[in-house]
């Protein structure tokens, strides 16, 4: 076995610096961040988890209240209200109302409620 020969102080340093980066790694938060702090989208909610009354219903939002989304113009309000009835919030992007990048903007903040039969 070849030995490395170094100065103490290097040494010292080198064990230092590497019980302090276990040291910072042993603080890290054992939890996951929440996806909105990572930057993540969001995982859509479901009906009866809290929030769910907040989400915009694509069925029955007026074009005001579309316009309040982020990216969402009032031409693609309106084209949005063209293409109801939706049964997915994914047609969207499906039936090419909306881009994909728009879509990943807004899947959170919005629902799709089923619209009753007549």
């Amino acid at each position: 076995m070849l030995a490395i020969r170094m100065p103490r102080c290097l040494a010292a340093a080198l064990l230092c610096a590497a019980t302090l980066g276990l040291a910072a790694q042993s603080t890290a938060p054992a939890t996951p961040a929440t996806p909105h702090a990572a930057g993540a989208a969001a995982m859509p909610l479901t009906p009866g988890q809290p929030g769910y009354d907040r989400l915009l219903d694509v069925n029955r939002a007026s074009k005001a209240q579309l316009q309040t989304l982020p990216g969402v113009t009032e031409a693609i309000a309106k084209k949005i209200i063209k293409g109801r009835p939706y049964l997915t919030k994914s047609k969207l992007v499906t039936r090419k109302v909306i881009p994909m990048d728009l879509y990943q903007k807004i899947r959170s903040l919005i629902k799709v409620v089923e619209l009753p039969t007549k």
